[in-house]
């Protein structure tokens, strides 16, 4: 009597053997298959997997629990901590890829500060599953990657381990402060904002003595650095521009009528009569008496 078929799950192996090498991938996808076909596939111990729903949910069981994890999220499992199988069903349609844990954290050691939430503690601790979030157009690529590779014989290798690391750069770390803008571009925008803030702060309080240090503090960066970033960006000194504006400023108050000299060097901040009329003339050509008169 022939034995009966009916559409269930079977898996693929795609690259290496999961209970023995390092790094193996394995396709999961509804076909006909026999009634027999195995309903569980177990993973070895010691291995950190990625279980990847494609098309359709899958279910992962530990210690009696069953966990479903849907399509736009991975199944993140440390199986030194948490044996476990994976359960097909007549639609099943996943990736499962696994590399050992002692490998995977020996790839990770460099960049464990930047690692996600939950997944640092997987890999180098005794944390259990995770999920992450991973729907994208590159991910997509990713996963076509695996299944249908481009190069076959010893390039293989080279090739699934290439699949893995993108893998692995999609959902493991934490997104940069300006992801995507080259570093040039980011260092001059920030010397920029930087620059801007500085002149705000003069601006404030141009009546008060200048305070490198605490100007540099209150932007967010050191005092030498404040000082080069800003003379490169405006062409002049921090001193040169504070001088440049409170000249400015004292010329709008004299040519009111309202103020006398003394009281306009009070209030752009200088203290000696003397100092104040040098800085004008030097900026305006002219004392500030004769600025005055005009």
């Amino acid at each position: 009597m022939p034995l009966m078929t009916k559409s269930t799950s079977r898996f693929t192996p795609l690259f290496g053997e999961r209970h023995q090498s390092v790094l193996w991938a394995v396709d999961v996808r509804a076909q006909e298959g026999q009634v027999s076909d195995p309903t569980l596939l177990d993973l070895p111990t010691g291995h950190v997997v990625y279980a990847i729903p494609v098309n359709a949910a899958l279910q992962w069981e530990s210690g009696g629990k069953t966990t479903m994890v849907v399509e736009g999220s991975v199944l993140v499992v440390n199986t030194r901590t948490s044996p476990g199988s994976i359960r097909l069903s007549a639609d099943s349609d996943c990736l499962v890829v696994g590399m050992r844990q002692t490998a995977l954290s020996g790839l990770f050691e460099p960049f464990r500060p930047g690692l996600v939430p939950g997944l640092r503690e997987l890999v180098f601790g005794l944390a259990g599953p995770i999920q992450i979030a991973a729907r994208t157009e590159a991910w997509d690529q990713v996963v076509a990657g695996f299944r249908r590779p481009a190069v076959s014989g010893p390039a293989r290798a080279f090739w699934f381990e290439s699949q893995f690391k993108a893998l692995l750069a999609l959902l493991s770390f934490n997104p940069a402060p300006e992801q995507g803008e080259f570093f040039c571009s980011r260092q001059k925008r920030l010397a920029r904002v930087r620059v801007a803030r500085a002149k705000s702060k003069l601006e404030a309080r141009i009546d008060e003595s200048f305070d490198l240090h605490r100007l540099a503090a209150e932007v967010g960066c050191s005092a030498s650095y404040l000082s080069r970033t800003f003379s490169a960006t405006t062409g002049m000194t921090l001193s040169q521009y504070l001088r440049k504006r409170r000249i400015e400023k004292a010329a709008e108050m004299l040519v009111t009528g309202r103020y006398n000299v003394s009281e306009v060097a009070v209030e752009v901040g200088y203290h000696s009569l003397s100092h104040f009329s040098k800085a004008f003339q030097q900026e305006k050509g002219c004392l500030p008496s004769k600025y005055e008169a005009a």
